[in-house]
């Protein structure tokens, strides 16, 4: 069996017996609320929720967290473990817009406290394309709205793997977090518009995994991270046919593509939302082409 990743525990009132129907219920809504935050994360791949472990009346869950890629040739190598900075972004996700983000990220899923300084630079990336997931803020009402209707239920609670508690929910808060984002608030929300632009940038750190995966760049000495999108240019990357290497300092111009949000007075970047479509410089090699082509047959 998988090791845990997590620990889900419906804390339970003395005496009081919950309805079995309404645990698998909140049960389920959170595997669905960590799908939603996976997804903000990494939507070429999705993630597979295991039960490592049920224990103490069937109120404490251990859930293992497996990445599986979508593509169909990737698929048959089976799950693969997410990176520990994605699982710790993944079990925050129930929190993810409040202020307990901020005190419970420097536990993450380590018994080690702390993160070092580049996995937490990925990580506050995660934790931005998370606050701008609507869908994981849609399954957070459902999944507290669930546990609000559970009268036996006193507390919610996510661990690590050794025990130590990542964040408590206490019951007067289920009914608060269960409308925090309201159908209302939605349609309310300020206008966001597509930005693109062609930028000379300053490698900072690269994914070096030929797949779309986010990489950080400083541009006019502030940094920012995108998500490497350039399918020839990745291709490049794997076949080892850059004409550099691919190493901090290397500067590059590439075409960016993000959203803006109008906050009633700027229009500001959406945190998260960049993308680079295309690498303009280095170019990858271009495709071979044979001297003499092969006349086409009528």
């Amino acid at each position: 069996m998988a090791e845990a990743d997590v620990i889900l525990k419906f804390e339970i009132y003395d005496g009081r017996v919950p309805d079995a129907g309404g645990v698998a219920l909140a049960l389920l809504a959170w595997i669905d609320l960590m799908k939603a935050g996976a997804d903000a994360l990494d939507p070429e791949a999705e993630l597979r929720v295991g039960l490592a472990g049920v224990a103490e009346g069937s109120d404490i869950f251990k859930l293992s967290l497996q990445r599986v890629e979508r593509a169909a040739q990737q698929v048959a190598h089976g799950a693969s473990q997410y990176p520990l900075v994605s699982k710790a972004a993944i079990a925050l996700a129930g929190v993810i817009g409040t202020s307990v983000v901020t005190a419970a990220v420097t536990n993450a899923l380590t018994p080690d406290p702390r993160i070092p300084e580049d996995q937490m630079a990925v990580f506050r990336a995660n934790r931005d394309l998370l606050a701008g997931s609507q869908e994981l803020q849609r399954q957070q009402m459902r999944f507290y709205g669930i546990l609000d209707r559970e009268p036996a239920i006193e507390s919610f609670d996510v661990q690590r793997p050794d025990g130590a508690t990542l964040y408590s929910i206490p019951r007067d808060q289920f009914a608060e977090r269960s409308g925090v984002w309201a159908d209302e608030a939605m349609e309310d929300a300020p206008a966001t518009r597509p930005v693109g632009g062609t930028w000379d940038v300053v490698l900072i750190r690269a994914t070096m995994v030929p797949e779309p995966r986010r990489w950080t760049f400083a541009r006019d000495g502030l940094e920012f991270s995108a998500r490497m999108e350039d399918r020839q240019f990745l291709a490049a990357l794997r076949a080892g046919t850059l004409p550099i290497t691919v190493a901090e300092g290397v500067r590059m111009t590439i075409e960016v593509a993000y959203r803006e949000e109008f906050n009633g007075s700027a229009w500001l970047a959406v945190p998260g939302s960049h993308r680079v479509v295309r690498v303009v410089d280095p170019l990858p090699p271009a495709p071979a082409v044979p001297l003499f082509p092969t006349p086409r047959t009528p």
